[in-house]
Protein backbone atom coordinates (compact mmCIF):
# COMPACT_ATOMS: atom_id res chain seq x y z
CA UNK A 1 0.00 0.00 0.00
CA UNK A 2 2.52 2.19 0.87
CA UNK A 3 4.58 1.57 -2.76
CA UNK A 4 1.13 2.82 -4.35
CA UNK A 5 0.76 6.13 -2.90
CA UNK A 6 4.44 6.86 -3.64
CA UNK A 7 3.85 5.76 -7.45
CA UNK A 8 0.93 8.35 -7.27
CA UNK A 9 2.57 11.36 -5.57
CA UNK A 10 5.41 10.73 -7.89
CA UNK A 11 2.81 10.09 -11.15
CA UNK A 12 1.01 13.70 -10.04
CA UNK A 13 4.61 15.51 -10.33
CA UNK A 14 5.29 14.36 -13.10
CA UNK A 15 2.80 15.97 -14.51
CA UNK A 16 2.29 18.59 -12.67
CA UNK A 17 5.59 19.70 -13.76
CA UNK A 18 4.87 21.27 -17.48
CA UNK A 19 1.90 23.17 -15.75
CA UNK A 20 4.87 24.81 -13.62
CA UNK A 21 7.10 25.11 -15.83
CA UNK A 22 4.64 27.27 -17.71
CA UNK A 23 3.94 29.62 -15.21
CA UNK A 24 7.32 30.47 -14.25
CA UNK A 25 8.12 34.09 -16.43
CA UNK A 26 10.46 33.53 -19.43
CA UNK A 27 13.93 35.41 -18.83
CA UNK A 28 14.42 38.51 -21.13
CA UNK A 29 16.95 38.48 -23.93
CA UNK A 30 20.02 40.36 -23.16
CA UNK A 31 20.96 43.31 -24.88
CA UNK A 32 24.53 43.60 -26.57
CA UNK A 33 25.46 46.84 -28.03
CA UNK A 34 26.88 46.51 -31.41
CA UNK A 35 28.48 48.43 -33.84
CA UNK A 36 26.73 51.08 -35.66
CA UNK A 37 26.44 50.47 -39.17
CA UNK A 38 26.59 53.90 -41.39
CA UNK A 39 25.13 54.24 -44.85
CA UNK A 40 27.89 54.80 -47.47
CA UNK A 41 28.07 58.75 -49.08
CA UNK A 42 25.53 58.91 -51.75
CA UNK A 43 27.02 60.99 -54.60
CA UNK A 44 24.01 61.22 -56.13
CA UNK A 45 22.72 65.32 -57.26
CA UNK A 46 23.73 68.57 -58.39
CA UNK A 47 27.13 70.27 -57.35
CA UNK A 48 28.94 73.52 -58.58
CA UNK A 49 32.88 74.86 -57.95
CA UNK A 50 35.67 76.35 -58.54
CA UNK A 51 39.08 74.99 -59.83
CA UNK A 52 42.75 75.86 -60.63
CA UNK A 53 46.33 75.01 -61.16
CA UNK A 54 48.66 74.68 -64.05
CA UNK A 55 48.19 74.09 -67.94
CA UNK A 56 50.67 73.51 -70.33
CA UNK A 57 49.25 74.64 -73.72
CA UNK A 58 51.02 74.43 -77.06
CA UNK A 59 50.03 76.13 -80.00
CA UNK A 60 50.88 75.84 -83.66
CA UNK A 61 50.92 78.91 -86.10
CA UNK A 62 52.39 79.15 -89.98
CA UNK A 63 54.09 75.85 -89.44
CA UNK A 64 56.73 76.94 -87.45
CA UNK A 65 57.33 75.10 -84.03
CA UNK A 66 54.77 75.20 -81.62
CA UNK A 67 54.80 78.17 -79.21
CA UNK A 68 54.46 77.57 -75.28
CA UNK A 69 51.59 79.42 -73.91
CA UNK A 70 51.72 77.22 -70.64
CA UNK A 71 50.96 78.97 -66.92
CA UNK A 72 47.91 79.07 -64.56
CA UNK A 73 44.29 78.65 -65.15
CA UNK A 74 41.23 78.93 -63.04
CA UNK A 75 37.39 78.11 -63.71
CA UNK A 76 34.07 77.43 -62.41
CA UNK A 77 32.66 73.35 -63.11
CA UNK A 78 29.24 71.76 -62.19
CA UNK A 79 27.35 69.01 -63.18
CA UNK A 80 24.95 65.58 -61.61
CA UNK A 81 25.85 62.24 -60.22
CA UNK A 82 23.70 59.40 -60.43
CA UNK A 83 24.92 56.59 -58.13
CA UNK A 84 23.97 52.81 -58.26
CA UNK A 85 25.72 50.47 -55.94
CA UNK A 86 29.24 52.18 -55.75
CA UNK A 87 28.83 53.12 -60.01
CA UNK A 88 28.73 56.91 -60.25
CA UNK A 89 27.70 58.08 -63.64
CA UNK A 90 27.41 61.49 -64.26
CA UNK A 91 27.61 65.20 -66.89
CA UNK A 92 29.83 67.78 -66.27
CA UNK A 93 30.43 71.45 -67.86
CA UNK A 94 33.64 73.51 -67.27
CA UNK A 95 34.65 77.16 -68.44
CA UNK A 96 38.21 78.28 -67.62
CA UNK A 97 40.38 81.57 -68.01
CA UNK A 98 43.78 80.80 -69.05
CA UNK A 99 47.07 82.59 -68.06
CA UNK A 100 49.25 83.02 -71.82
CA UNK A 101 52.91 83.09 -70.28
CA UNK A 102 55.61 84.37 -72.61
CA UNK A 103 53.88 84.85 -76.24
CA UNK A 104 52.15 88.00 -77.18
CA UNK A 105 51.65 87.13 -81.06
CA UNK A 106 49.08 83.78 -80.33
CA UNK A 107 46.62 83.08 -77.83
CA UNK A 108 44.40 80.35 -75.57
CA UNK A 109 42.65 82.88 -73.59
CA UNK A 110 40.00 81.03 -72.29
CA UNK A 111 38.48 76.99 -72.54
CA UNK A 112 35.69 75.01 -71.69
CA UNK A 113 34.34 71.67 -71.90
CA UNK A 114 31.34 69.52 -71.87
CA UNK A 115 32.15 65.70 -70.46
CA UNK A 116 30.77 62.36 -69.44
CA UNK A 117 32.43 61.14 -65.94
CA UNK A 118 32.56 57.46 -65.24
CA UNK A 119 33.51 56.50 -61.56
CA UNK A 120 33.86 53.96 -58.53
CA UNK A 121 32.88 55.00 -54.92
CA UNK A 122 34.63 53.52 -51.85
CA UNK A 123 32.13 55.28 -49.76
CA UNK A 124 33.29 59.13 -49.16
CA UNK A 125 36.15 58.23 -51.89
CA UNK A 126 35.95 58.75 -55.67
CA UNK A 127 37.73 57.21 -58.65
CA UNK A 128 36.58 58.72 -61.87
CA UNK A 129 37.52 58.80 -65.39
CA UNK A 130 36.07 61.75 -67.65
CA UNK A 131 35.86 62.14 -71.51
CA UNK A 132 33.85 64.74 -73.83
CA UNK A 133 33.65 67.77 -76.54
CA UNK A 134 36.05 70.38 -75.74
CA UNK A 135 36.40 74.07 -77.03
CA UNK A 136 38.82 76.96 -76.78
CA UNK A 137 39.37 80.12 -78.00
CA UNK A 138 42.61 80.92 -80.16
CA UNK A 139 43.38 84.45 -81.51
CA UNK A 140 46.45 86.03 -83.28
CA UNK A 141 47.81 89.24 -83.61
CA UNK A 142 50.57 89.68 -86.16
CA UNK A 143 51.81 93.15 -86.66
CA UNK A 144 50.42 94.37 -90.39
CA UNK A 145 47.30 92.29 -90.35
CA UNK A 146 43.95 93.10 -87.87
CA UNK A 147 43.96 90.76 -84.93
CA UNK A 148 42.13 87.98 -85.36
CA UNK A 149 40.17 84.91 -82.90
CA UNK A 150 38.19 81.76 -83.60
CA UNK A 151 36.67 78.95 -81.32
CA UNK A 152 38.67 75.70 -81.90
CA UNK A 153 36.38 72.42 -81.17
CA UNK A 154 38.10 69.18 -80.17
CA UNK A 155 38.26 66.77 -77.17
CA UNK A 156 39.11 66.09 -74.10
CA UNK A 157 39.70 63.09 -71.69
CA UNK A 158 41.50 62.37 -68.35
CA UNK A 159 41.32 61.14 -64.78
CA UNK A 160 40.68 61.82 -61.44
CA UNK A 161 39.84 61.74 -57.73
CA UNK A 162 37.19 63.23 -55.52
CA UNK A 163 36.58 63.46 -51.78
CA UNK A 164 34.08 64.11 -49.48
CA UNK A 165 34.80 66.00 -46.51
CA UNK A 166 30.56 66.38 -45.58
CA UNK A 167 27.86 65.77 -46.78
CA UNK A 168 27.84 68.71 -49.07
CA UNK A 169 31.73 69.51 -48.90
CA UNK A 170 34.03 67.66 -52.06
CA UNK A 171 37.17 68.05 -52.72
CA UNK A 172 38.93 67.00 -56.20
CA UNK A 173 42.00 66.84 -57.90
CA UNK A 174 42.25 65.59 -61.63
CA UNK A 175 44.53 65.92 -64.91
CA UNK A 176 43.16 66.23 -68.67
CA UNK A 177 44.50 66.55 -72.07
CA UNK A 178 42.71 68.61 -74.72
CA UNK A 179 42.90 68.17 -78.51
CA UNK A 180 41.78 71.72 -79.61
CA UNK A 181 41.90 70.75 -83.01
CA UNK A 182 42.83 73.48 -85.54
CA UNK A 183 41.02 76.58 -87.04
CA UNK A 184 41.98 78.67 -90.32
CA UNK A 185 42.78 82.52 -90.16
CA UNK A 186 43.00 82.56 -93.89
CA UNK A 187 45.95 82.81 -96.84
CA UNK A 188 47.89 85.22 -94.64
CA UNK A 189 48.00 83.71 -91.43
CA UNK A 190 48.06 80.37 -92.16
CA UNK A 191 46.65 77.57 -89.74
CA UNK A 192 46.26 77.70 -86.04
CA UNK A 193 45.94 74.37 -83.95
CA UNK A 194 46.39 73.67 -80.10
CA UNK A 195 46.62 71.14 -77.32
CA UNK A 196 46.72 70.96 -73.58
CA UNK A 197 47.83 69.35 -70.91
CA UNK A 198 45.98 70.83 -67.34
CA UNK A 199 46.62 69.36 -63.32
CA UNK A 200 43.59 71.20 -61.09
CA UNK A 201 42.73 71.00 -57.58
CA UNK A 202 39.17 71.93 -56.76
CA UNK A 203 36.63 72.55 -54.19
CA UNK A 204 32.96 71.96 -54.83
CA UNK A 205 28.91 72.22 -53.37
CA UNK A 206 27.08 69.54 -53.52
CA UNK A 207 23.31 70.39 -52.97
Amino acid sequence: MRNKVMAFAALNLVMAAPAMAADMPAPEPVYVPGEEVRPAFDWSGFYVGAQGGYAQSQVGFRGESDRDLSGGTFGIYGGYNFTYAGLVLGVENDVNYNWNDGDSVVGLDWDGSARARVGYAWDRILVYGTAGLAAAGGSVDVAGFRKKDDVLIGWTAGAGVEYAFTDNILFRTDYRYSDFGNVDFGDALGEFEADQHRVTVGVSYKF
